[in-house]
């Protein structure tokens, strides 16, 4: 028996969502060693930090357009489009003879990208409403998922291929992805977008829906929750066990991926009964205490035990995030509501490691996990309140339970 077209789609974008995701992410775990392989001697810390938020910086402003142009013209071409520009731009770093090169790779990475956002605007028109908020949170577990999974498979294939020819790896992986998209993805309805507005008209209204705003801030606190680490964690991780290997790095960086993967269903099914809002709070406060604990690990054991308790809770943020936007936002403005929530990630991606790695470099990444994690907690607090304004402000648009 066919499966149903919708159903179809959600399968395999999933799974390219994941690969995409994970491809993007590959690189992490050896950007220092690849940026010391260069040249790098001096401050390796922040210029691991800088080159990684370029991605984000370019991103900021990039996403937005390629979101209106998505609404305008189709999510599929646009899913295409952003899938061989980054997988040429991965190939292309694999070639970097200086650090120079990597940064400019890594922004034109940022300002190419939109693979991701026009995956979940496809799937969220493309699916009966009462299924919507699933397949959807579910794709965000596939992006989130492979962002904290792929530095793992990136520090397998750089034991056994090196730096260079674990991004060729990563160029493939996406150019797997955009098949996959290309032959079994059905874009059957397209959003009808009747007014041209312009790029600042459009953030404007992401600002004043209240819905919308709220889901980019818990996305950007996401972005600053797990991205301020990955920049930093392979020397600290090193630090923990002298000799350690690249697969094990990898590994460690995973484990918040995989209990991503374990619990984001668990978190969806919660927040349909209880109000996928009532998660954003929760899942930013034990994220917080969490990181806070890794500031006492003293082995990788210990390190890695903790490390993935803040995977545990930072599940509840993206999905649910996600899958309010499908419900509370219109079916016209999805794609580019969906693009400004990834460019609210981007930003988190861009302030976040800047951020703590310049604390990192002043007070130490002890003290750092310490104030990352206040910081997510005083988070929590404002979301809250931000939340119990909501019904307050603007009735029609507030957040309720929802029944799937």
């Amino acid at each position: 028996m066919l499966l149903p077209y919708y159903r179809r789609n959600f399968f395999v974008l999933w799974i390219a969502t994941f690969m995409a995701s994970s491809a993007w992410q590959q690189v992490v775990p050896f950007l220092p060693l690849f940026l010391q392989q260069l040249g790098v001697t001096d401050n390796l810390n922040q210029w691991s930090s800088a080159v990684f938020a370029l991605h984000y910086i370019s991103a900021i402003f990039f996403l937005p357009f390629w979101g209106k142009v998505a609404d305008k013209y189709g999510q599929k071409p646009l899913m295409l489009r952003a899938g061989i520009c980054l997988g040429s731009l991965y190939w292309l770093m694999s070639l970097a003879t200086n650090p120079y090169q990597v940064a400019a790779v890594r922004f034109l990475n940022g300002a190419l990208t939109g693979f991701i956002p026009c995956a979940v605007s496809l799937c969220a028109i493309n699916t009966p409403k009462k299924l919507t908020s699933r397949y959807v949170a579910s794709l965000q577990t596939a992006s989130a998922a492979g962002t904290i999974i792929g530095p793992s498979i990136g520090g397998i294939l750089a034991d056994y291929f090196d730096f260079r020819g674990a991004l060729r790896a990563s160029s493939i992986m996406v150019f797997m992805a955009v098949v996959l998209v290309l032959v079994l993805v059905e874009e059957k309805n397209k959003t009808r977008v009747e007014s041209d507005t312009s790029l600042l008209q459009d953030v404007r209204t992401s600002i004043k829906h209240p819905v919308l705003f709220g889901t980019m801030l818990a996305i950007c606190f996401t972005a600053v929750a797990t991205l301020s680490l990955q920049p930093i964690l392979t020397l600290y991780l090193s630090g923990l066990h002298q000799g350690g290997a690249n697969w094990l790095r990898g590994a460690v960086f995973s484990l918040p991926g995989i209990a991503f993967l374990v619990t984001a269903g668990m978190w969806v099914r919660l927040g349909e009964k209880r109000g996928l809002e009532t998660l954003i709070p929760l899942g930013l406060v034990f994220s917080g205490f969490a990181i806070i604990g890794l500031s006492f690990a003293r082995s990788v054991i210990g390190f890695s035990v903790v490390y993935l308790i803040m995977g545990i809770f930072v599940a509840s943020l993206r999905p649910s995030a996600a899958a309010l936007v499908a419900l509370k936002v219109d079916t016209d403005f999805q794609g580019r509501a969906y693009a400004m929530q990834q460019g609210a990630f981007m930003f988190g991606g861009f302030v976040g490691p800047l951020t703590f790695g310049t604390i990192a470099k002043y007070t130490g990444t002890c003290a750092m996990f310490s104030w990352l994690g206040v910081f997510l907690i005083i988070s929590a607090v404002y979301m809250h309140n931000l939340i119990q304004r909501w019904s307050k402000l603007a009735p029609s648009q507030s957040i309720t339970k929802t029944a799937v």
